[in-house]
């Protein structure tokens, strides 16, 4: 993504309704970038990695390309989770690349990241509600 204000057309374009609320993105910063999702903290850390650095990991893995850049994502919550999986779609559906959940072992091209995406949240949702916690609408 070239900017802050591309990534967030982007989310928007999808009808998500995440606030991304850092200043730089990758490759400017590394680190956390703070966002919110339905009035709660669902930032998510985010570098950009060499596409080296993702094979070596997972030489099983066929990533294509060649590809400009490589972003990584980690998160620690439910809201976490849900805001970095709606980046993650618009990302790949803006730059037409393609998506990778080493968890699941899932290797998403756009379309089907936007999908996994809506997926993530809908998982969410009953997660959050088998334990009492927040609903996602």
């Amino acid at each position: 993504m070239s900017d802050l204000a591309e990534w967030q057309a982007a989310i928007n374009a999808l009808g998500f309704a995440l606030t991304l609320e850092a200043e730089q993105i990758p490759p400017a910063t590394q680190g956390y970038l703070p966002a919110t999702w339905q009035g709660r903290q669902a930032g998510f850390e985010c570098s950009v990695i060499p596409l080296s650095d993702l094979t070596e990991t997972y030489p099983e893995i066929e990533f294509g390309g060649p590809w400009a850049c490589v972003y990584a994502f980690y998160f620690a919550t439910f809201a976490g989770c849900a805001g970095t999986w709606m980046a993650v779609a618009a990302c790949a559906k803006q730059l037409e690349g393609i998506a990778y959940d080493p968890q699941e072992g899932n290797l998403l091209a756009a379309e089907d990241a936007v999908r996994y995406a809506h997926d993530t949240l809908a998982s969410v949702a009953r997660l959050e509600a088998s334990l009492g916690g927040p609903s996602v609408g």
